[in-house]
């Protein structure tokens, strides 16, 4: 069974890696303190490498920065007109234009 405690192997032993269904399996068959134990260790550790600066993190939401203000300007872009903007009152009897021809 997976233990919390983190050890060398032995000289001579092999420890094959474990799928993630086998670590799954593993982790549910835990105790509830352990695995709520773990759980809590885990985010310890992810909270420490977010604290830390991790630069994978760091380069990836850089780049979503970058492709979200490349969409915004080809949204700016579509949403241009050849002329001024519609006026309030335009735009209301456009609106009650369609939803007369809608429901007659």
């Amino acid at each position: 069974m997976l233990g919390l405690q983190s050890h060398t192997p032995r000289k001579g032993i092999k420890i094959r890696a474990m799928t993630h269904e086998e670590l799954i399996q593993e982790i549910n068959q835990l105790p509830r303190d352990k695995r709520k134990a773990l759980g809590e260790a885990i985010l310890r550790n992810v909270k420490e490498e977010q604290l830390a600066g991790d630069s994978g993190d760091r380069e990836q939401s850089e780049v979503s920065r970058e492709e979200k203000i490349a969409a915004f300007h080809r949204l700016r872009g579509m949403l241009k007109t050849d002329g001024p903007p519609p006026t309030d009152e335009k735009v209301k009897d456009d609106y009650i234009n369609y939803l007369a021809e809608k429901y007659s």
